[in-house]
């Protein structure tokens, strides 16, 4: 499956999972939701297994848009709210975290 085909099936999955599109800035979030599980867990890839727990997340990251603090426009600078504990979505990545730290060979 290449990147696109399992950017499309992550997005239709997070849609489901809303009961209803992502808009036009679906194809953003779940390229910027496939990113960070990937930092997250430690893997170049996302097995089909992980794709529920990446719209998962990508429905997460889509809730916090109020979590943009500032912007500055001038050399472009975003900075975001921190939250003090972890989110689900990123919890529900968990398994494939530990799998993602062990190494070949």
């Amino acid at each position: 499956m290449t990147g696109a085909d399992k950017a499309a099936a992550i997005r239709e999955k997070a849609e489901r999972l809303a009961g209803r599109s992502l808009g036009e800035n679906g194809d953003a979030l779940t390229e910027m939701a496939m990113e960070r599980a990937c930092a997250w867990c430690g893997r170049e890839d996302i097995p089909e297994a992980m794709e529920q727990a990446v719209a998962a997340l990508l429905l997460d990251m889509e809730g916090r848009e109020a979590a943009v603090k500032s912007v500055t426009r001038g050399d472009t600078s975003v900075t975001y709210a921190v939250s003090d504990g972890q989110s689900a979505a990123l919890a529900g990545l968990a398994p494939w975290r530990r799998l993602g730290r062990l190494k070949e060979g």
